[in-house]
């Protein structure tokens, strides 16, 4: 805390469940602390899309106490997703346009599942570029987990992945 629970997405509700604090949006009003708003960018398959959310959400919540922590999921185009799993992103995800246009403080960018040993042909390279070029210019802090460590480090540095023995 405090991580404000400023939408409807249910990682506030299982948070809230498990114990831990959020703030209300009238209750981070009336805080006269900073605010922090974090993009959270989720590329993870449907099985880990919502456990992957709780996981970053909960370690953003539990960092400070001195900033209101706003997290904004959002995801790409071009990721192999489920009609349930579209529906819940549609439903409680926000789009990358709005968050370009309102700005972000921080940047969360997940892993995701790749096809093929070349990541440039993910069909999900162009909408991931457009992010992290806009982020390059835009955005104080950018957090990577895995392949999207890999993918910074290719687009940025040229440095290709390497598989281990």
């Amino acid at each position: 805390m405090p991580l404000v629970a400023h939408s409807k997405l249910p990682t506030f509700d299982v948070l809230r469940e498990q114990g831990h604090e959020l703030l209300s949006i009238d209750g981070a009003m009336h805080q006269d602390i900073r605010e922090l708003h974090v993009g959270f960018l989720n590329m993870m398959p449907d099985s880990a899309l919502e456990a992957t959310e709780r996981q970053f959400i909960r370690l953003v919540g539990g960092c400070a106490r001195i900033v209101q922590f706003f997290v904004y999921p959002f995801t790409l185009p071009g990721l192999e997703r489920s009609a349930e799993t579209l529906e819940y992103i549609d439903r409680y995800y926000d789009k990358f346009e709005t968050l370009r246009e309102r700005g972000l403080d921080a940047l969360i960018i997940t892993g995701a599942n790749v096809a093929t040993p070349e990541i440039e042909g993910e069909p999900f390279w162009e909408p991931l570029i457009e992010v992290v070029d806009w982020a390059q210019e835009n955005v104080t802090s950018v957090l990577c987990s895995c392949l999207a460590t890999h993918a910074l480090l290719k687009h940025f540095h040229g440095v290709e992945r390497q598989p281990l023995p």
